[in-house]
């Protein structure tokens, strides 16, 4: 099995931890690939390096040893490839990893293809101007769109199948799947959803009413938003906490279910919900 490890370095402690990987990996029978910008790190280990594009084209599945923003980044690039990702928490949360620090062992049963795949539901935004399709955009966790620079309420309209579902004054609205229900969405009053079912969930952000509340939508509607503010602030779409994209006035942006889904490897028998108490709620009592 060929197995590419992507760490984010940045964090404490992921030096020691992927090496301790990659070596475990290797013992194992894997044949292993490091992107070479981290060459300096693993040149004492039996790994292989390539750059980052070709380590991930050639892999069985890809290994993200960091947080949850390193999970999703490189979960989200595999998915286009139609890999496999298996997250190794070395973050806070870690509530899309796979494994803890202290489960390494478990890493055998990856090279003997002794795993679960958790296909993973994914948003595609397409922005568009004037009828012409400006860019577009995946997602696995959410689609926010926001106030700009400064702190004054946006206007943002949301329709389904040509019937309008809401106009409302806010800081802007959160389109999550059910993987980004217990992000962004959960902080601002969405619900948990369960990864198992497919929908599509649309949360206020701090709304200038009392009636707002979320709306959970079946996956195979399309959603359309605009946004307006004034002329010395647009709002801003941002893709995942990754990437952002100004919206001009005249901006739609379409929000459907991608035909591409994430592909999460579990090694463990735990459901979401034993994860959702043990990272979540026994975490805050």
């Amino acid at each position: 099995m060929i197995i590419s490890v992507f760490p984010n370095l940045n964090n404490n402690g992921v030096c020691d931890l992927a090496v301790n990987v990659v070596n475990k990996l290797i013992s194992g029978g894997a044949e292993v690939y490091v992107p070479e910008e981290h060459k300096d790190i693993f040149v004492d280990t039996k790994a292989k390096f390539e750059i980052f594009d070709k380590a991930m084209s050639i892999c069985d599945c890809a290994i993200a040893i960091g947080g949850d923003g390193t999970t999703l980044n490189i979960a989200k690039k595999a998915a286009f490839l139609g890999k496999p990702a298996l997250g190794i928490n070395a973050g806070r949360l870690g509530f899309m990893s796979g494994l803890e620090r202290d489960e390494l062992g478990l890493l055998a049963k990856l090279i003997n293809n002794d795993y679960i795949i958790d296909e993973r539901l994914m948003l595609k935004a397409t922005i568009e101007r004037g009828g012409k399709v400006i860019s577009s955009h995946h997602c696995l966790n959410d689609i926010v769109v926001s106030r700009g620079d400064f702190a004054r309420l946006i206007d943002v309209s949301i329709t389904c199948d040509g019937r309008n579902v809401s106009n409302m004054r806010s800081d802007g609205v959160i389109i999550s799947t059910p993987t980004g229900s217990t992000a962004y969405s959960m902080a601002a009053g969405g619900p948990v959803v369960s990864p198992e079912a497919d929908c599509i969930i649309e949360t206020p952000i701090c709304p200038h009413s009392l009636m707002d509340r979320s709306i959970i939508f079946s996956s195979d509607k399309e959603l359309i938003i605009t946004a307006n503010n004034d002329q010395n602030n647009s709002p801003i779409m941002t893709v995942d906490g990754q990437e952002a994209v100004n919206l001009a006035p005249d901006c739609e942006i379409h929000i459907k279910t991608s035909d591409i889904k994430t592909k999460l490897i579990k090694l463990k028998p735990e459901n979401f919900y034993e994860i959702l108490n043990k990272k979540i709620i026994e975490r805050r009592v």
